[in-house]
């Protein structure tokens, strides 16, 4: 499990401070996205969606991201990782998401909603 999650550490590492196109950045998060569709341990969840999270808000590249098996897994995430989910749904500027950010808000009120959902509506729009 140690092996792993120092990977996506060194991956997130390599997303926010890493001379790589913005090419290379969507790729690694599609494949991060496409690994944790099989990954159960928590700990490594969180980093994988950790690394995926700093590459978004620092690469702004949201909206080329394959978050569809996040959808069709929306349901098995602990509250931590949905925490990263909203803000990475958000940053796609699909407005469809809104309903499942919401969601995600009821089923953990102590997730900052709000903040996800107005990044949502800006990014919709651009």
């Amino acid at each position: 499990m140690n092996n792993k999650c120092c990977k996506y550490d060194n991956l997130c590492d390599t997303l926010e401070y890493g001379n790589i196109s913005e090419h290379e950045s969507i790729s690694i998060c599609n494949s991060i996205i496409a690994e944790s569709t099989s990954e159960t341990e928590p700990a490594v969840l969180e980093s994988m969606f950790h690394a995926i999270f700093t590459a978004i808000v620092n690469r702004k590249i949201g909206k080329e991201l394959n978050t569809d098996s996040i959808i069709n897994n929306i349901e098995t995430y602990s509250e931590e990782i949905s925490d990263y989910i909203i803000t990475i749904l958000a940053y796609s500027g699909k407005r469809e998401y809104e309903i499942i950010i919401k969601h995600l808000g009821e089923k953990f009120p102590d997730l900052d909603i709000n903040e996800a959902l107005t990044e949502l509506y800006s990014r919709s729009q651009s």
